[in-house]
């Protein structure tokens, strides 16, 4: 399976719309191609703290709400390199540097 893979049927209904793609449908400047979901989230694929390297390798995964039946479920999913630092800021992970005496 190649990345993105892209969900665009709900796994419940079979429904093709969601909730984020219905709110921009009476925007003025909507976006040609959106990419809008209600949430998203971040899995590291590779253990960042037992490598020093500047950018783990992560899953992102985008959720929205079906426009049919209300069911949240993984519409995109893409593999992705994020600095390794903004990744652990974002998992509340801080690296405590060495305090001097």
């Amino acid at each position: 399976m190649e990345f993105p893979i892209e969900f665009k049927k709900c796994p419940n209904c079979g429904v093709e719309g969601t909730l984020a793609l219905m709110a921009m449908e009476s925007e003025p400047s909507k976006p040609i191609k959106p990419l809008a979901y209600l949430k998203k989230e971040i899995t590291p694929i590779q253990d960042f703290l037992a490598i020093s390297t500047p950018s783990t390798k992560v899953l992102m995964r985008h959720y929205d709400t079906c426009a049919g039946c209300g069911l949240d479920y993984c519409v995109r999913a893409e593999k992705l390199s994020m600095p390794t630092d903004l990744l652990m800021q974002s998992m509340g992970i801080a690296l405590k540097m060495p305090q001097g005496k």
